[in-house]
């Protein structure tokens, strides 16, 4: 299957203010300060970056009234990750209990709870310790 990139309209001012429009022809996906605070904790080792993009892809495709849920090659594909990297990082974070992945590949339902839990876990050992 092949994809291509969208490209976006205007965006609200906000987010053009904090990133040059030039990277964000193809839109921009929410990023939570809580997962700044934690990202050097939780997204670390040789694959962190990988595994940060194939969270943040899923959270690209992530809206109400989603018509389908993604595929492997579609998630693969926003992330600019090949196919058989992206499942491997995706098992990964499985691993990790971070990602609950349901479905086949051309269908996946995945839910972000742990992950979730490990922000707020590391947030809250951060806290205890300081």
């Amino acid at each position: 299957m092949e994809f291509s990139r969208q490209r976006v309209g205007r965006l609200p001012k906000r987010v053009e203010v904090k990133w040059d429009g030039r990277v964000l022809t193809e839109g921009f996906v929410p990023f939570p300060k809580r997962l700044i605070r934690c990202l050097p904790v939780l997204f670390s080792g040789p694959q962190a970056l990988e595994e940060l993009a194939v969270v943040l892809a899923i959270v690209d495709y992530r809206r109400p009234n989603v018509s389908r849920p993604p595929s492997v090659d579609y998630l693969a594909f926003i992330a600019g990750i090949e196919k058989l990297v992206f499942r491997q990082v995706l098992d990964r974070l499985v691993e990790k209990n971070w990602l609950l992945v349901r479905g086949e590949d051309e269908y996946l339902e995945i839910e972000l709870t742990g992950l979730l839990d490990a922000i707020e876990g590391t947030l809250a050992r951060e806290e205890e310790n300081s």
